[in-house]
């Protein structure tokens, strides 16, 4: 059934290159039936984008878990309840799939926490701080993986997981995050001027890995502490890593 549905209903983008108008809309989608179709797509479409969404939401949580490599595109299939003549029908192949993933989410994120640093440098004006800076540029990442469900936490682990990675895997990525992440270290020139330029850059490396652990999977942090702290305590965790990350940067980049 779901084949016959592809036949009569062309996917949005090339196969070669998945369009912007798919991701967005497959965005919309997202496995959700009654979600509201985009302007100018049809209910033939929008069933077709609904699986294509079903399709990235499956990807997506497979990569969170298993890295680009850990997963084929069968896994993909079997997870999304489709066929895999599907996937390929929609996206050709592995490597589409995940820059579709990567793009679905990217562009909102990468937007959330721009937003939140030009807030930021506005209402500081020349009082800018490590602190304040490293509470705007993580609180999106803290409000999708508290709200925006399962899917958002996969994502989250994704980006964190491959953004440095040797390949045109992290090429992908800093697609979307090389911008933010340029943005957020000219910011930090501004808050330690007299901080050497390669440490501004050092620093931003080594605070980006810390943020790995906003999506370390439980049981172990449970386990070592008895129960006391809990990996997914998002509330906790938040002005923690704030603290750890200015206290850290600021001792890192500060003259000797």
């Amino acid at each position: 059934m779901e084949a016959k549905e592809a036949r009569k209903a062309q996917p949005l983008g090339s196969k070669r290159q998945v369009s912007r108008r798919t991701i967005a809309a497959a965005a919309v989608m997202s496995g959700r039936r009654s979600a509201a179709l985009p302007d100018g797509v049809s209910r033939r479409e929008g069933k077709s984008l609904e699986t294509q969404g079903r399709i990235l939401d499956a990807a997506e949580e497979l990569f969170s878990i298993h890295g680009l490599y850990g997963v084929t595109l069968r896994d993909i299939a079997t997870k999304a309840d489709v066929d895999t003549a599907l996937l390929h029908y929609y996206f050709d192949s592995k490597d589409n799939i995940f820059k579709a993933v990567v793009a679905r989410r990217g562009s909102q994120l990468q937007a959330e926490c721009a937003h939140e640093l030009d807030v930021y440098e506005r209402e500081a004006g020349a009082g800018l701080t490590v602190d304040g800076l490293i509470a705007a540029y993580v609180r999106p990442v803290f409000r999708f993986n508290r709200t925006g469900g399962k899917s958002w936490r996969n994502y989250c682990a994704i980006i964190l997981r491959l953004s440095n990675s040797p390949d045109w895997a992290s090429e992908v990525i800093s697609e979307y995050f090389d911008p933010i992440a340029l943005h957020m270290i000219r910011l930090l020139r501004k808050a330690l001027p007299e901080a050497d330029e390669a440490c501004l850059f050092w620093a931003h490396q080594m605070f980006v890995r810390v943020m790995t652990i906003t999506n370390a999977p439980k049981g172990r942090l449970e386990r070592l502490s008895g129960g006391l702290c809990k990996a997914n305590d998002y509330d906790a965790m938040e002005p923690l890593i704030v603290r750890f990350a200015a206290d850290g940067i600021r001792g890192m980049c500060a003259k000797r």
